[in-house]
């Protein structure tokens, strides 16, 4: 009878720590967690995976009123190279990106009347949330300040 009383024991020493489990997981699964650990990624932030790697938005200004009006550029930038569509149309501008944040890039096509026309681009990164730089085709000037999108 004595071997009988401490395994009675350690079983229902078993059995109150198995319902304290239960109970702990159970008061989790009620009340939730503080945040939601899903909030970061189901915000519509775009996050930086690796450098400036990703999609980049923002305003293309021009410094002139005959140059057009404002226009919502995008972005993607790769390894290495980028492309830029300044103007929310066929225009693409490509170009490099150098390990100091520089970028330099760009298109030149033929025009209606056989001559070449090119517009070029110019920016730097200000870190990993901003990059500001110019375009120029011709006489027309625009100002172009990206952030991630």
């Amino acid at each position: 009878m004595g071997k009988k009383k401490p395994k009675i024991i350690l079983e229902q020493l078993c059995g109150l720590a198995c319902t304290a489990v239960r109970a702990l997981l159970l008061l989790a699964l009620i009340t939730g967690c503080k945040d939601d650990l899903g909030e970061r990624l189901q915000s519509g932030r775009v996050l930086a995976w690796q450098g400036l790697q990703g999609r980049w938005v923002g305003p293309v200004v021009p410094t002139e009123h005959a140059c057009g009006a404002t226009t919502q550029g995008l972005m993607s930038i790769g390894d290495k190279q980028f492309a830029l569509d300044p103007f929310q149309s066929t225009t693409v501008v490509r170009g490099e990106l150098s390990d100091g944040g520089h970028f330099n890039g760009k298109l030149v096509r033929q025009g209606p009347d056989h001559q070449d026309l090119s517009i070029s681009f110019e920016a730097m990164a200000a870190g990993n949330d901003a990059i500001s730089g110019t375009l120029q085709s011709g006489r027309c000037h625009w100002m172009v300040a990206l952030h991630r999108g």
